[in-house]
């Protein structure tokens, strides 16, 4: 079609999914085992010992083939509102129910619905952070996105004295991130994490917190780490927490998420669904219902750390041999955050490093694409020297990553 008579603005793909397109070109296909993905976004799905068992038959009856209420199937959103209560809040006066749960079909869909319900304000984001955040932020022109510049020299942690300036400072009234980090897996808990809990209150803005990776956690004692532990009044306190099956649960592949937060606030994040996405698979959210119990998420996660912390721990061992620099010691999710400028010039920068390595049928996120930049304003560029490594996958994979990895830097040398 010619250029006058378009229509259509020219849109791009988040950055994971442009890195997998790219990769498909040389042949990459999922589930290849050929192809070690070391730039999934997703957790081993298969079974791990001690953890409960993986779900391998869905059952189906008339009731499924229906639509499902746009706001998700009632009960649930009751075991979501009853997990969060039992395993976080079991000592606050104020409590969860179904009505401030809204499920829906992925957790970009979530993000989407909440973004889109907003009046028109400024939301703050960080940099780096998830690169989905961008075209949300992008697409949806009722909000202003603000950076929030991350410093290398605090292994990209987050300040909280100086996030509160900025807050101030751009007049923000929302503020989007993961935590723990994608793609750092920094991880903002204890202390850190009520302290900014308690600014969302006092400085009256929208807390907006992506805890997809809530269990995946590497402290030396079991711990699961999530905002809700801190909100006082599930009703007033400005914090919506988005999270679903996709990671803490290990069923990417099943697109049942949700929204948690104050009824008023998701009863108009699922008007919005009526329109924008139409709710949630039926038949897995029923399937999903005998997943989201505290009994099953505290098994889970309980494997889940053991073998995510020996993978994390394998993984940094492998990429400090190969006098790759880490950033900072992931405290969750599994991601590596690295910095390349140290290799040979053949390799030293993400999108060189992406690039030959798919030569060798490797996947990994050149780091560009989490310098998240939504109305395309900036001209300087970060990141061009990191890469993402995820330890998503099984430990042989990773090791046949890394041993291809390992044997193109010795040739470069």
């Amino acid at each position: 079609m010619k250029k006058e008579f378009s229509v259509f603005k020219k849109l791009e793909k988040s950055g994971v999914a442009r890195v997998m397109e790219q990769a498909a070109e040389f042949g990459f296909e999922y589930d290849d085992p050929q192809w070690p993905n070391l730039g999934q976004g997703s957790a081993e799905a298969g079974a791990l010992k001690g953890a409960p068992a993986r779900v391998s038959t869905i059952s189906m009856n008339d009731k499924q083939h229906g639509y499902a209420p746009i706001a998700g199937l009632q009960k649930l959103r009751e075991n979501v509102a009853s997990a969060y209560n039992n395993i976080f809040r079991s000592a606050k006066k104020s409590g969860y129910t179904y009505r401030n749960v809204s499920v829906a079909g992925g957790g970009r869909t979530v993000i989407s619905r909440v973004v889109a319900s907003m009046r028109d304000i400024k939301i703050g984001y960080f940099v780096p952070d998830y690169s989905a955040y961008e075209e949300i932020l992008n697409c949806f022109k009722n909000v202003e996105a603000v950076p929030i510049f991350l410093d290398p020299k605090d292994k990209f942690r987050c300040d909280l004295k100086k996030l509160k300036q900025t807050i101030k400072q751009e007049n923000i009234k929302a503020l989007l991130l993961s935590n723990p980090s994608n793609p750092t897996g920094n991880v903002l808990k204890d202390d850190n994490l009520k302290e900014l809990v308690e600014m969302a209150k006092k400085e009256k803005f929208y807390l907006i917190i992506d805890e997809f990776y809530f269990n995946f956690i590497y402290n030396d004692k079991f711990k699961l780490v999530s905002s809700s532990e801190f909100i006082e009044d599930v009703e007033n306190d400005p914090i919506i927490i988005i999270s679903g099956l996709s990671k803490a649960w290990r069923y990417s592949g099943w697109r049942v998420c949700w929204a948690l937060g104050p009824k008023e606030v998701m009863e108009s994040v699922t008007a919005v669904g009526s329109f924008l996405d139409g709710g949630a698979n039926n038949p897995l959210q029923r399937a999903a219902i005998k997943l989201v119990n505290e009994k099953n998420i505290l098994e889970e996660s309980r494997i889940i750390q053991k073998v995510f912390r020996q993978k994390r721990d394998y993984m940094i061992r492998r990429l400090e041999l190969m006098n790759i620099m880490i950033s900072s010691k992931p405290e969750g999710a599994f991601y590596i955050w690295v910095n390349l400028e140290n290799l040979p010039t053949e390799v030293n920068s993400g999108l060189k490093f992406f690039e030959r390595m798919l030569k060798e049928k490797v996947v990994v996120v050149p780091g560009k694409f989490f310098d998240l930049d939504p109305h395309k304003s900036r001209k300087k560029k970060n990141f061009e020297k990191y890469v993402r490594f995820s330890y998503g996958p099984k430990i042989e994979i990773l090791k046949r990553g890394l041993d291809r990895i390992e044997n193109v830097l010795n040739k470069c040398k």
